[in-house]
């Protein structure tokens, strides 16, 4: 979940039913779908969107993708899509 400023109020990721998504964890595919889903229909996708292009994000799931750099053996790097938008019979 985003904690944000005024301008994010609203969030879809801060309703009740979406606080317990794994928004600062590592997530597992069906997780990463689920996330996406609700940032598709978030109100402030975009202001989101626009607060994670201008700070430093490193971690958590922002305006529909993992900003999350893991690193192990060397950096994964993150998705640049909104997957899961169509979980089929996984939901």
């Amino acid at each position: 979940m985003i904690a944000a400023p005024d301008s994010l109020r609203g969030a879809a990721c801060a309703r009740p039913e979406n606080q317990d998504l794994p928004w600062t964890q590592p997530p597992s595919p069906l997780a990463v779908a689920l996330m996406a889903r609700v940032c598709a229909s978030c109100p402030v996708l975009a202001t989101c969107a626009l607060e994670v292009a201008t700070t430093t994000t490193t971690a958590g799931f922002w305006a529909g993708r993992d900003r999350t750099v893991w690193l192990d053996d060397e950096l994964v790097p993150v998705q640049d899509t909104l997957p899961g938008l169509e979980l089929g019979s996984a939901a």
